[in-house]
């Protein structure tokens, strides 16, 4: 396990290093796991079932229902009418482990088509993007937990867009001391993208002169690399309070820090709150959850945004 630790850690610094505002597919940091952002963005230790492979593909272990299906959804608005949807299906296969089908969506709407010829407009055109993906998990021993995603990224603009096969990987340690969790993981890892089709340069005036195109640049994906630990701080027979903590290391930003605590009742009723370090925009963060009939769960999440107003989280996870 020390040497599946340190050759993530590894990988973690060769690979993750800071280009901010560089990067093609930044939809996929809008997180739609809505347990952790209520707990400001720090549940890479914590995650569990279908909704796990948001933030850590080790975390659908702990989906102990053999047989059973565990769905779930969660959906935000952003600012600029852009929202954003998730859908996750995992099953425990008992030895075999855990697998689960997602699907990570981006809309942007509509936009008016502008050219030379035309500038106040000529039409519309549609901006979108997905993400599909395919996850697995299993312990490798009683404490310790794998999972890997291999999804294809997928963005159009217009008449323009790319396809890129990228893999995200993860593992949980559970110590077994006041149900300490040490989780890893790494986000959107893959090769360069380039969006397809060519485009005209206005700024090369020799080109523009003789109508020669010129072919997108290669682009990375936000690579993003997470290591959280969370322990249970008191507990009782009716009541538990855990608290965690998140390092987060982008490609596309600077390193930031999560901080998040909630507290259960009966397993059943939930209150979370967090904070985020390191971002000039995200920072403290409350939310909810409620769960029926053992099998339905509901979850809020409000994430505080400067100059943007709040956004609002949902989620339903349904077992059967």
């Amino acid at each position: 396990m020390k040497r599946i630790i340190f050759f993530i850690l590894s990988l973690s610094y060769v690979w993750a290093s800071s280009s901010i505002g560089s990067v093609a597919g930044q939809f996929l940091e809008v997180n739609l796991n809505v347990k952790n952002m209520g707990m400001g963005n720090a549940t890479t230790s914590l995650v569990d079932g279908a909704s796990s492979v948001i933030v850590n593909p080790a975390g659908l272990a702990d989906y102990s229902k053999i047989g059973q299906l565990d769905t779930y959804l969660s959906y935000v608005n952003w600012p600029a009418e852009i929202s954003f949807g998730f859908l996750g299906v995992s099953k425990n296969m008992n030895r075999f482990g855990v697998v689960s089908a997602s699907v990570l969506y981006v809309n942007y709407g509509d936009e008016i088509r502008t050219t030379q010829e035309m500038p106040f407009g000529d039409g519309n055109f549609s901006m979108g993007g997905m993400s599909v993906g395919l996850s697995f998990s299993k312990f490798v021993t009683d404490k310790f937990s794998f999972g890997i995603t291999m999804k294809n990224v997928s963005e159009k603009y217009d008449d323009a867009g790319y396809s890129q096969l990228a893999w995200d990987i993860g593992t949980l340690y559970r110590t077994g001391y006041k149900n300490i969790k040490i989780g890893m993981s790494i986000l959107n890892f893959s090769k360069e993208i380039q969006f397809d089709g060519k485009y005209l340069d206005f700024s090369d005036k020799v080109k523009y002169a003789l109508g020669d195109s010129s072919s997108y640049s290669n682009w990375p994906l936000p690579m993003t690399f997470r290591t959280g630990i969370s322990m249970d701080a008191w507990q009782s027979d009716v009541l538990k309070a855990t608290c965690s903590f998140d390092v987060i290391h982008s490609n596309n930003n600077d390193e930031q820090y999560g901080i998040g605590a909630e507290c259960a009742y009966l397993e059943k009723y939930f209150l979370r709150t967090g904070y985020q370090i390191g971002t000039d925009i995200q920072g403290l963060t409350f939310g909810g959850g409620l769960v029926l009939m053992d099998n339905i769960q509901f979850d809020y999440a409000l994430s505080t945004m400067r100059y943007f107003g709040p956004r609002h989280r949902i989620s339903l996870r349904l077992n059967f």
